[in-house]
């Protein structure tokens, strides 16, 4: 019967009005739009990550090299004279000690390798068996790795040289998988916020959705614009006649990315002036009802801006702090990197730390502030400053900074998470300072009114006719002050005693 009930609620709250029920419809739709995209890339990601993951784990069984798969990672290093050069790696911080050259595009093509028409049809032959089930891979006496196309469609030799090349792109690709999964579940999360909003009339939620529709736009224009700049990285690093692999296997893999992320930059973009039309809609109604219905003071709104501004942080907090803890943890116990760390323990506790604390945190935000609690929010504070601390103190760690300066996707939510931090603590800072001043006793009344489903029209702002006596109004936790002055007159729908007794 409650859960009955509850949705009943929902079904109401969605259709008491057009702009609602765009603003709900209008978040269904683009959340099932964004997740086929994300798993249309992420199947293409990783049919491309397997077929490269399949060739360089061969190549890892070859007797000169160590057993372990991800003992070497690749980093692309820019030179002055406007090229590139590849190298590869077997510890962080790299140096010439650590670090061999593996390809220069500066270095001049050797032709002679083989026309185009061959580079094109080994292509073909490589991309066309995609899944591990169509093709298998084997060393030869020379442990060069040979791909065999399933039924006798035809064999690609790769030499040394193209599979420790290789190590590049099946790195990227690894990456771009869990960028993929991210970006489904923060559609998810994103409605998940929409209805939230629509629920409790919550300016918070209402911003929140704006301010994600407004980074997910500019990601999604990165995303692109770095699909582009890869694949020409890519052709002159393995697609070129004369380079060390001379293979054209990744013309299809840009071409079907382009393809979803242009349409997907295009939702964002749509997305992104809806969005701000329906939370400035919304804001306009909310805050119109909130303040005239309350009637609250200017120092009060002053305040209570405040509070909201706190609540967004917190609310894109949820995803952004959980996720850069996650993608760390994931490239510390599930890539290359796991063969190189001497502190991982230290990293362990700090994420064990975060996964147990995140929560309690962030009530302790939201109720300290609600209802003035000193305590709850001077510990609040404290575990945001060790948060700040600690998230601080990882950059000393090579490995950490390299991870953030290697992978931009991890290194925005980083960003994102200590900006965030930061503006916690110093609004949460601003609120406890101006504890005592009437913003508890105004959301007290701003929550009954939101609960009894009032409206504004039924109130009149009558201040001559709507004194109540102190007593009864300290009894329910308003201020004399506050009360006497700002309290509205009840219209007559419901009385004073059932509001002050709510």
């Amino acid at each position: 019967m409650a859960f009955s009930k509850q949705l009943k609620q929902i079904y109401a709250r969605i259709t008491r009005n057009r702009l609602t029920a765009v603003f709900f419809l209008f978040g269904l739709i683009h959340c099932i739009a964004q997740g086929v995209i994300q798993s249309f890339l992420f199947t293409i990601d990783t049919q491309y990550y397997n077929l490269l993951f399949s060739i360089t784990r061969t190549a890892d069984n070859r007797a000169d090299i160590p057993p372990s798969k991800y003992a070497n990672y690749t980093n692309l290093v820019y030179v002055p004279s406007g090229g590139f050069e590849l190298e590869i790696c077997d510890f962080i911080p790299h140096n010439k000690g650590n670090c061999s050259y593996i390809f220069n595009s500066n270095a001049p093509v050797n032709s002679s390798n083989g026309p185009a028409t061959d580079a094109i049809l080994n292509g073909e032959i490589v991309t066309s068996h995609l899944n591990p089930q169509d093709f298998s891979t084997s060393l030869n006496s020379n442990s060069d790795v040979i791909f065999e196309a399933a039924k006798g469609a035809g064999s690609v030799t790769f030499s040394q040289t193209c599979t420790n090349m290789l190590l590049y792109p099946t790195q990227h690709l690894q990456n771009s998988r869990r960028e993929d999964i991210v970006f489904g579940l923060l559609q998810i999360w994103l409605f998940g916020l929409s209805i939230m909003a629509m629920m409790y009339d919550s300016v918070p939620h209402v911003l929140t959705v704006f301010i994600v529709r407004l980074s997910l736009t500019a990601w999604s224009t990165y995303e692109l614009w770095r699909t582009g700049w890869q694949q020409s990285i890519f052709y002159q690093m393995y697609e070129e006649s004369g380079t060390p692999c001379s293979v054209n296997m990744f013309m299809d893999y840009f071409a079907t990315r382009v393809l979803y992320e242009i349409p997907d930059l295009i939702l964002n973009c749509t997305a992104l002036g809806i969005s701000a039309y329906l939370s400035w809609t919304l804001l306009r109604t909310y805050n119109a009802e909130t303040f005239t219905t309350v009637g609250a003071p200017k120092p009060i709104m002053k305040m209570y801006k405040y509070f909201l501004a706190l609540q967004v942080c917190l609310q894109l907090e949820v995803f952004v702090l959980i996720t850069a803890a996650a993608l760390w943890a994931d490239q510390l116990f599930n890539s290359y990197i796991t063969h190189m760390s001497n502190h991982t323990k230290i990293y362990e506790a700090i994420i064990l730390f975060y996964a147990i604390i995140v929560g309690p945190w962030l009530f302790m935000g939201h109720h300290g502030i609600r209802f003035e609690k000193r305590v709850v929010l001077a510990a609040f504070l404290c575990v945001d400053l060790l948060f700040i601390l600690g998230s601080s103190l990882m950059f000393l760690s090579d490995l950490y900074q390299w991870t953030f300066y290697a992978w931009p996707c991890l290194g925005c939510f980083i960003t994102g998470s200590l900006l965030l931090l930061v503006a916690s603590f110093v609004l949460g800072l601003v609120c406890f300072i101006n504890f005592g001043k009437g913003l508890s006793q105004y959301l007290y009344a701003e929550a009954n009114l939101s609960s009894s489903n009032f409206a504004s029209e039924v109130f009149e702002r009558d201040v001559e006719s709507t004194y109540v006596g102190d007593e009864k109004l300290k009894a329910s936790g308003f201020h004399a002050d506050f009360s006497t002055h700002y309290l509205p007159t009840l219209g007559p729908d419901i009385s004073r005693d059932s509001f002050l007794s709510g």
